[in-house]
């Protein structure tokens, strides 16, 4: 009860400070479709109060990641179910997540979460069981790292929902994001029970799934993302965190309330989930 009071006193503070502050729990800041204007869409976002978690999937952007880091741009590592680039594509496996460690060691305090991590099956790009089981071994592995570093996991799924919530529940993991979460609503259900959170992002305006999470997912448990430059709200357009304004707009539409109300949930939610976003969000 007391921790609770000081949380809301905590919240009270930042709705004092500034009518909506909005947190993009999911975003690719290091995407090279960014950088040609990354420079004004930092400073739009400072402008606007947006908060980023800019997450790494690979080694190769873990530097670029680490570098973004400012007043309003966190980070959190972690290695995507699928590694390389278009025709080099490949599942991950355990022997990728050797140095992840290390990379941990010298970053951890400073980061937010573990992530983007977690199951691709999608067939063209993950079509043996061997490789699956291989994958799912690596997850297992960085869900070990999360507990080691106190990182709470940011997930991606695809046509992995099921298996990726099992392995969850396998290793007692509660409270983590599915990011772009595209399992059915008993697979959502499942996930609501395990006490895991939803990120919904400007695709929503064009995606039913994305609606079918807003209006399934209790309100507590669901917060913003933007996974720029993807899921924008024009399918094939470069989508930037700027866009988040428009999940706030549908979610106050699906839920019958104001666009603040719904940046005071959300945020109350991801302040929750990631605890160590108030490092970066001052009283």
């Amino acid at each position: 009860m007391f921790e609770h009071l000081i949380f809301q006193h905590y919240f009270k503070q930042i709705n004092l400070r500034t009518h909506m502050v909005l947190i993009d729990c999911h975003a690719h800041l290091s995407s090279s479709e960014l950088q040609e204007t990354l420079g004004t869409i930092i400073k739009e976002c400072d402008e606007d109060d947006l908060y980023i978690i800019n997450v790494g999937m690979s080694y190769s952007d873990f530097n670029d990641v680490i570098r973004l880091e400012g007043d309003k741009i966190c980070f959190g590592l972690g290695l995507h179910p699928i590694q390389g680039r278009t025709e080099n594509k490949r599942p991950l496996t355990v022997k990728d997540t050797f140095d992840l460690e290390d990379w941990l060691c010298q970053h951890a305090e400073k980061a937010v979460c573990l992530g983007e991590c977690g199951l691709d099956f999608s067939k063209w790009l993950c079509p043996t069981s061997t490789e699956r089981d291989e994958q799912k071994a690596a997850l297992e592995q960085q869900i070990a790292f999360s507990k080691r570093f106190d990182l709470p996991l940011n997930l991606h799924s695809r046509s992995a929902g099921k298996p990726l919530l099992e392995l969850l529940r396998k290793h007692s993991v509660r409270g983590a994001l599915l990011h772009a979460f595209d399992g059915g609503r008993k697979a959502i259900n499942q996930g609501i029970a395990d006490g895991h959170y939803f990120s919904v992002a400007p695709s929503i305006v064009r995606d039913p799934s994305q609606k079918q999470v807003a209006m399934t997912v209790p309100r507590d448990r669901i917060v913003l993302e933007s996974d720029s430059p993807a899921l924008g709200p024009e399918r094939g357009v470069t989508n930037t965190p700027l866009n988040l304004k428009l999940t706030v707009t549908s979610l106050a539409e699906l839920w019958g309330c104001s666009s603040e109300e719904v940046a005071r949930i959300t945020t109350e939610n991801a302040l929750r989930l990631f605890p160590r976003l108030k490092r970066i969000i001052p009283l």
